[in-house]
């Protein structure tokens, strides 16, 4: 009898999941969070919203209001964004829409692995485009396999995580001047730092911006993304997106957190200053060389082996990323902003492990 293995396709088969070990420690810095969390007046006004809708109805179809607030937010026309469960739901849904078997994608490495998941998923091949020695975006080598490979997608992940690298306004526009497929640029850190490409969505109709309500906006509990591309793109994308993929009170949340983001704006500072004192107090530490990031999180390098230093740090409290089996990485971890006391701490606990390795 043949296994019910050998109705998956050979391509999900080969490849190995996105997942995270689900450890837990006092101070969690492993997956990029806003460690400030939600202002509580933030949090009831959500909460007093939702406690008036009508949870036995299914959402808006179209969210209508949200994306609204989404266009004054980014100024960008509301028929040119389309919303759903996450970021990761719109990179799925962008590559749903695009890739084929054998299609091509071209794709800076190391960054986010869900990526390469979707593409594989989907029967695309992907066709990576190492870092440079610095770990910042190699644009010649990603002009020439733009250029040589013809690729339906070139994804680029600014603030790139995990290394924090960023592509500018000029870089970019040199590869949309390619005009080879698509350029998703994934901007999930963007209010954290980096530039606003959304006034060249006018003059590059194959340039797509993916963004996120988890990081800056301290939303990850509640996965509300949104995608910024040519209305004509984003009426095809909706083809290939689940419908009421987001759900009612993820709605309402995303519509009041864009209503007051001038609460959040301080937070989202505060994770700024954060990160370039732990560059600069990581700098200080022999058998540390942490790299500039302008997301909410920094990687660097280690003397000690990234797993042990994993659980060394896990044994003081502290759950980092061991990000050492991504390309170009193996000698690095990422640790994620935290709080003031919580980065305070950290440095302590490292001060202490690399005295005494």
């Amino acid at each position: 009898m043949a296994s019910p293995l050998d109705s998956i396709k050979p391509n999900v088969r080969a490849i190995t999941a996105y997942t995270l070990n689900p450890l837990e420690a006092p101070v969690k810095i492993n997956q990029n969070e806003n460690p400030f969390g939600m202002p509580v007046a933030i949090r009831e006004e959500i909460i007093r919203r939702a406690l008036t809708a009508d949870w036995a109805r299914y959402p808006d179809f179209v969210p209508v209001r949200l994306l609204e607030k989404l266009s004054l937010y980014t100024g960008w026309p509301s028929n040119g964004i389309m919303a759903g469960n996450g970021s990761n739901e719109m990179i799925q849904t962008v590559v749903q829409a695009t890739i084929e078997k054998n299609c091509r994608v071209v794709l800076p490495e190391p960054t986010f692995s869900v990526y390469r998941q979707v593409i594989n998923v989907a029967g695309g091949e992907v066709f990576p485009v190492l870092l440079n020695s610095e770990l910042q975006f190699d644009l010649p080598a990603i002009e020439l396999a733009i250029n040589e490979i013809k690729p339906v997608l070139t994804i680029i992940c600014s603030p790139n995580n995990p290394t924090g690298c960023t592509i500018s306004r000029n870089e970019l526009i040199k590869l949309l001047d390619l005009k080879s497929g698509l350029v998703v640029v994934d901007q999930a850190y963007l209010e954290i730092g980096g530039e606003d490409f959304v006034p060249l969505l006018r003059d590059y109709p194959h340039l797509v911006i993916l963004r996120t309500f988890s990081k800056a906006m301290a939303m990850g509990g509640l996965r509300v993304g949104y995608c910024l591309a040519a209305p004509e793109l984003i009426s095809e994308f909706n083809k290939a997106k689940m419908p009421y993929s987001l759900n009612l009170f993820s709605m309402i949340a995303a519509e009041v957190t864009l209503e007051r983001q001038h609460e959040l704006a301080p937070l989202v500072e505060a994770m700024a200053r954060e990160r370039d004192r732990l560059l600069t107090e990581l700098a200080l530490i022999p058998g540390l060389r942490p790299v500039p990031s302008a997301g909410n999180f920094l990687v660097t390098e280690t003397s000690i082996p990234p797993s042990r230093l994993f659980e060394q740090l896990r044994a003081h409290g502290f759950l980092i990323r061991d990000i050492s089996k991504s390309p170009m990485l193996a000698n690095y971890v990422r640790i994620s902003v935290g709080t003031p006391e919580e980065n305070t701490a950290l440095l302590d606990a490292l001060r202490s492990i690399f005295k005494h390795q």
